[in-house]
């Protein structure tokens, strides 16, 4: 609770505020509110110590999903091509398949499976995505909810995706790569970034040098949000400097597909 020496415990947050000077207007008052809102959700996330644990069986649970949703979609529209050859596969599709009545009770009960999985698909990414944003809201603005989720359980971590080099960063992921490196194949440029539309929507002679520099960027973000929490928006402007040509238009945020 807020004090103020002299009357006692505050009542009234807003009146302290414009009383005390902090705010001058509604927009500052506003502002500063959920400014102070975030923040003190963050420190909550990060007091019962699951914060990135949780993302990491988060986005651990969202892999496993989405490949088991693949999977279910293809034999489902297989079975369903009996009853209509030209339907494309879709979940507006399974919607659809729904609503026929001349199909067998087990392939209704596929497809209201297939529609709950697809609606706890779109809960798992929201709350990746806010979750994210709470616990590295800089990593998160500058590569999206869901390729920061994945930077952090690849790397195990938080703290430990904090303190690797932006060089073990650039191709994090890349674990193929690597072994074909080893055997003597050429190195590998980027490792999972190459998810987000900065690195694979470059021109390919370009993706090294931007995935080296989107790379470092997110390197001193994940630092940032691990060792301060200070919330730093010139970040997204550095990097969009430091890109050379068209490259820098692509530097808003966008999560890359689940």
């Amino acid at each position: 609770m807020l004090l103020d020496r002299d009357s006692g415990p505050i009542t009234c947050v807003r009146t302290f505020f414009f009383g005390e000077g902090f705010v001058n207007s509604e927009d500052e008052y506003r502002a500063l509110l959920h400014e102070v809102t975030i923040r003190l959700a963050r420190e909550e996330v990060l007091r019962s110590a699951r914060g990135d644990e949780e993302i990491i069986h988060a986005i651990k649970m969202l892999d496993d999903l989405s490949p088991t949703l693949n999977l279910l979609s293809e034999h489902l529209f297989e079975w369903y091509s009996m009853y209509d050859e030209e339907v494309m596969p879709s979940e507006d599709a399974v919607k659809e398949i729904l609503k026929r009545r001349e199909i067998p009770p087990a392939m209704r009960t596929l497809a209201q499976n297939l529609i709950d999985l697809y609606k706890s698909r779109g809960t798992l990414i929201e709350y990746i995505q806010d979750e994210t944003t709470l616990i590295a809201p800089n990593l998160a603005n500058l590569a999206g909810g869901l390729l920061a989720a994945r930077l952090i359980s690849i790397a195990g971590g938080l703290g430990k995706l904090a303190r690797m080099p932006a060089s073990r960063l650039q191709i994090l992921g890349a674990n193929r790569a690597m072994f074909r490196h080893l055997r003597g194949a050429a190195p590998p440029k980027h490792g999972v970034i190459f998810q987000h539309p900065l690195v694979h929507a470059s021109p390919r002679r370009l993706r090294g040098t931007i995935a080296r520099r989107f790379a470092s960027k997110l390197a001193i973000a994940a630092r940032i949000d691990y060792y301060s929490g200070e919330v730093r928006e010139d970040l997204a402007e550095s990097l969009a400097d430091s890109l050379p040509g068209h490259a820098a238009v692509l530097t808003r945020a966008s999560d890359a597909r689940p």
